[in-house]
């Protein structure tokens, strides 16, 4: 390919993406752009991609309606208002600017508003299943329970087969009082899907509140079984087995979904509270440590630690920590005791007999008044459990129950434009894709090392080291600007360097690619294999910009089907994968080092049934790097649909040795169906 050529299609790049003129700014292209990212939740990018057409074109509504999407997921609800309100005017026929501005009301507390907008969406369209459970949503939310009811009855009538709108019946029920009533509703919902992960933990809880532990443990064992992945599974049958008194389960089951998400509050006070009570001290306190380090006005957590400094003989830490939770409750007795002793530990003994004499003083209080002196701070509850808004110190002890069951009941928002596969059940993991940033959020952080990676980047074509990541990582403003600098910057280097034009294409290819304009990333990769065809990596990133089309693609099919308000649709493999493996495929013939690109095919033809070939492509990762957990974790997949149960348990458990802590709970899971 000549240098002009390369010239025109980055001049066309620029004009696209730069110029400030409205006419010249391809909106079709940015609206598609912005929609790939919303997608692919990087909410800031697509939002700046439809802040340009609506510059350029502020008569459409689709920019804003999308706009709107992109904020409410950004919990900017007020924004999110003002955008649907924005297309409303532009285009009142539009039922979903209708749902999504009643959500934005529906978090904003302004029930009244987003009823009149859900109900204007249903006479527009009156068979909108997600309209329907949104409305009921709304009506529970304004304490318009016999309303929501009726409409509930109305949702499950219209759509027999739509289980969250059984979850939400059953969930009115409940409240009621009909226990039954609600039961027997989410016994439907499981005989139309068994496997339904949420349904049965939603169960489980409802047992469990009815103090039918036994059962209420065999829903959440199931329900783990079939979504090992869930955090909150396991903290749900942790409780359920601390009311069992299996203290040890709880402990286990307290540790998983920490390691699922090491950020949970409740996961870390709960297992510091059991561990405080077999006696482990020191690993409780580290528990408390961290919950104090996110909530650091968390009384509880702060008096249970400083007991506990007490316990270990850090008194100076324990008075710290009680004399801090007295200053909050002066009238929390307990906490003068206990401090009386610590003061005296610490030969403070003036300070311990002015403890001491609050702790005689309310005694006496208490021995006069024949009603009995009561204060909330200073009374324990009955029960075994609190609630996480519980602020009674007394109830320091208690397992603390977050009732936040958003995932597995009804009373959860139902918007369908992110058209994402939402059945979490065993998958392959992702392929690896080249970008220049790492995901820092993960619980275990894998340093990847590829010597050809480190030779690729030292031809100086690219803005930064090159790195291979498999999660989405979302960008923020600065890394936004920094890719469209870069893209300006390959611009020009084109054309005064026509040496290494296939290198600085690639570059630029990967900075659309991150910003999710993936058809201006296939153009510019066609370009670098016409400039040279043998360059590796080229093939290797057009790879990963076609399966990424192919996923689009497939999700937008997958939304059609579901406006019927049926989550059970039938997958089959997308041709477009083909392509992708013959893109991989000369990659591998280019550099057959690569570790990552035999992983990226095998998982392909792994996604497309060909096992076979898949195993093959795995077992060379392998060959080449060791230490590559995906590669493990793929191929035990692969071996357990080939029936090869020993080999894919062994390679599991290697999986999780190298930090994909969800391995093991595929080979419990798949040792119990042997």
């Amino acid at each position: 390919m000549r240098a002009g050529r390369i010239l025109i299609a980055c001049a066309t790049v620029l004009s696209f993406l730069c110029t400030p003129s409205k006419a010249q700014i391809n909106t079709d292209r940015m609206m598609s752009v912005g929609r790939n990212a919303l997608y692919f939740d990087d909410y800031v990018l697509s939002i700046q991609y439809f802040n340009q057409v609506i510059n350029a074109k502020p008569y459409l509504y689709e920019p804003y309606f999308y706009r709107a999407v992109a904020k409410l997921s950004l919990e900017d609800y007020r924004g999110a208002e003002q955008d649907c309100t924005n297309a409303i005017e532009r285009n009142p026929f539009v039922v979903n600017s209708y749902q999504v501005r009643g959500l934005a009301r529906v978090y904003q507390g302004r029930y009244a508003e987003a009823l009149g907008d859900f109900r204007k969406g249903l006479r527009l369209e009156p068979d909108n299943c997600p309209m329907r459970h949104n409305l009921i949503l709304c009506l529970e939310r304004d304490n318009r329970k016999e309303e929501a009811l009726l409409a509930a009855d109305t949702l499950v009538t219209m759509f027999p087969k739509y289980a969250p709108g059984m979850a939400m019946l059953s969930d009115l029920l409940w409240e009621r009082g009909d226990s039954a009533k609600a039961l027997e509703w989410v016994d439907k919902a499981l005989e139309i899907n068994k496997y339904d992960a949420d349904m049965l933990h939603h169960r489980g809880v409802m047992l469990a509140r009815l103090e039918q532990y036994e059962e209420a443990e065999k829903d959440l064992d199931r329900a783990i079984y079939i979504d090992p992945g869930s955090s909150g599974a396991y903290i749900t049958r942790a409780m359920i087995r601390y009311f069992r008194n299996n203290l040890n389960g709880a402990l286990a089951d307290y540790d998983m979904s920490i390691l699922i998400d090491p950020a949970s509050l409740t996961g870390h006070y709960n297992r510091g509270n059991l561990r405080a009570q077999i006696g482990d001290d020191n690993r409780a306190i580290e528990d408390f440590d961290m919950v104090i380090e996110s909530e650091p006005d968390n009384m509880m957590a702060i008096f249970y630690r400083g007991v506990l400094r007490d316990n270990t003989g850090d008194y100076r830490g324990a008075e710290q920590d009680i004399s801090k939770v007295l200053d909050e409750y002066p009238q929390f007795i307990q906490g003068y005791q206990i401090r009386s002793e610590v003061r005296e530990k610490l030969g403070d003994r003036l300070g311990a007999e002015q403890d001491a004499l609050v702790v005689v003083q309310d005694r006496n209080r208490r021995f006069n008044n024949a009603m009995g002196y009561t204060d909330d701070p200073d009374t324990e509850d009955e029960g075994k459990t609190r609630d996480k808004s519980d602020k009674n110190v007394r109830n320091y002890r208690k397992i603390v129950v977050d009732e936040n069951l958003e995932n597995s009941t009804g009373f959860s928002s139902e918007y369908r434009g992110k058209v994402q596969n939402r059945n979490v059940n065993v998958q392959y993991l992702e392929p690896f894709r080249l970008t220049y940033y790492r995901d820092n959020d993960q619980t275990i952080s894998m340093v990847r090392y590829s010597k050809v990676l480190d030779d690729l980047f030292s031809t100086g074509s690219f803005m930064s080291e090159i790195v291979v990541e498999n999660h989405e990582v979302s960008l923020d403003e600065k890394q936004i600007s920094g890719l469209f600098t870069d893209i300006e910057q390959r611009t020009m280097k084109l054309s005064v360097e026509t040496d290494n034009a296939d290198n600085i294409l690639l570059a630029r290819a990967i900075d659309f690619s991150l910003l999710q304009d993936f058809t201006n990333a296939e153009s510019d990769l066609g370009n670098a294999v016409t400039v040279n065809p043998d360059n590796w990596a080229v093939w290797f990133c057009r790879a990963q910009v076609r399966e990424r089309l192919v996923r689009i693609r497939q999700a937008e099919q997958e939304f059609d089907l579901h406006q019927d308000g049926s989550d059970n649709i039938e997958k089959s493999a997308d041709s477009g994968y083909l392509t992708v493996i013959r893109y991989l495929t000369n990659a591998i013939d280019l550099e057959p080092s690569f570790a990552y690109a035999y992983y990226n095919r095998g998982t392909l033809y792994a996604m497309t049934n060909d096992l076979h070939a898949a195993l093959m492509d795995l077992d060379k990762a392998i060959e080449i790097d060791g230490t590559l957990a995906e590669a493990w974790y793929n191929r035990g997949l692969v071996l357990v649909l080939l029936n090869r149960m020993d080999e894919a348990f062994r390679d599991l458990s290697r999986a999780g040795e190298l930090g994909i802590y969800t391995a093991y709970n595929i080979i419990k899971r798949f040792t119990k169906s042997e």
